[in-house]
């Protein structure tokens, strides 16, 4: 995979700085999809396939999360 240069890093430092909102929403929102579905290589992807009781708590999560989503969404379009 090509790395990613350094005019690039610099831009994308450079809007962050610009829009601290933004770039704080998609941090956030980034976080969130990697528990939500992690990759192969990370760490909570081989926990989640290898430790059964890591497994049940990662199901029960999940499980509460789509409670709260489902919830927040009902809440933001009253």
């Amino acid at each position: 995979m090509a790395k990613t240069s350094r005019a690039q890093i610099s831009a994308k430092d450079k809007y962050q700085k610009a829009n601290p909102e933004q770039a704080f929403y998609w941090q956030k929102k980034s976080s969130a999809k990697g528990f939500i579905n992690p990759k192969p290589p990370t760490k909570l992807y081989k926990l989640v396939k290898n430790d059964i009781n890591i497994k049940d708590t990662y199901i029960a999560d999940l499980q509460e999360f789509k409670i709260l989503i489902d919830r927040t969404i009902a809440e933001l379009k009253q």
